[in-house]
């Protein structure tokens, strides 16, 4: 039996199911009912220790022979899928104001013309927000069924029903609504650069995730798809690199109101850890070396070729500005 913290194994996977949902139903409630900024928040993040240990307790329930869902990437997974509760404030913000942003940011609401298209640039991030949204949940959902100890001919086929609907279009959808939107949203080259890159990731994980199902290759399939979730985080995660800044100076924007490179480089800091811990606990790193190293490869090359500064963001570069108008 693997080594989990005993709660997990005290919890049926019903009931961690239940404590999972439960927990999902307390975020809503703080959405919906609660103040922008509610001490009600602060209590939310007991989901850190709740949300990992219902999936773990999950997997133990329904221990099955040669699963390849361990419990060291549910926790991470767990942890980072939680860190959304961070956008709480925001979506709120956005649901009776139709405004993005919350405190002193907020994104700018402009018309674009991605292609000669004409669009409003708080359109494009809800498009976007709402199928990462809608991926994750996708992805979340995929993994907890397969979590169950016995899985019939129904689940399997529902399985596989999901992952072709997600492949064809919601993946899509996220990927070129992410792209538009760093290119045409954000306002400095690093961040552009940066956020461009993430959905191409998310994209590259799912597709060999899906590649290597087909190819019976079950153990990849979940590696990639772990990766894939993550990266998928990145928004999340990106917010608590901002809060980390805000704690220590006070502010993480710069004069004209971008947030600072800084965050941007943390996040993919984390990103990188959140990945390379697991597979390394679990003696996987070198199958999952891809990721790695397609993010520190853009990380990296960004810093050596797009001006930035830590607590800072230059607003423009000669050899960038012609490729992005704003």
């Amino acid at each position: 039996m693997d080594n989990v913290p005993a709660p997990a194994r005290w919890l049926s996977w019903r009931s961690a199911l239940y404590l999972y949902v439960g927990l999902v139903v307390l975020d809503i409630w703080m959405l919906l009912v609660t103040p922008t900024l509610s001490p009600w928040h602060w209590v939310g993040f007991a989901g850190f220790v709740i949300m990992p240990l219902a999936l773990v307790a999950m997997r133990q329930a329904g221990n099955h022979e040669n699963t390849n869902i361990q419990p060291i990437l549910l926790v991470f997974m767990g942890f980072a899928g939680y860190a959304n509760t961070i956008f709480i404030p925001s979506i709120k913000e956005w649901f009776f104001t139709s405004t993005w942003g919350v405190g002193n940011y907020y994104v700018p609401s402009r018309m674009v013309y991605p292609m000669g298209f004409a669009i409003n640039s708080e359109h494009m991030i809800t498009l976007h927000a709402s199928s990462a949204l809608l991926l994750a949940g996708l992805i979340t959902y995929q993994w907890i069924v397969m979590l169950r100890k016995r899985r019939s001919v129904d689940t399997v086929k529902l399985h596989r029903l999901i992952g072709s609907f997600t492949a064809f279009l919601v993946l899509p959808v996220m990927v070129a609504s992410g792209i538009l939107s760093s290119i045409y949203v954000l306002r400095t080259p690093f961040n552009q650069v940066t956020y461009a890159a993430l959905p191409i990731i998310i994209a590259g994980c799912l597709i060999a995730s899906i590649r290597s199902a087909i190819a019976g290759n079950f153990a990849q399939h979940v590696d990639y798809g772990y990766s894939a979730f993550i990266v998928l985080c990145s928004a999340a995660l990106y917010r608590f690199a901002c809060l980390f800044i805000w704690l220590d100076r006070g502010s993480y924007t710069n004069a004209t109101q971008a947030p600072v490179d800084g965050a941007a480089i943390l996040t993919y800091l984390i990103l990188i850890g959140f990945i390379v811990i697991p597979f390394a606990v679990v003696r996987r790193l070198k199958q999952n070396i891809f990721p790695i190293i397609t993010l520190a490869s853009v990380l990296i090359l960004s810093m050596i070729f797009v001006p930035w500064q830590f607590f800072g963001a230059p607003a423009s570069a000669n050899f960038l500005s012609h490729y992005w108008p704003l």
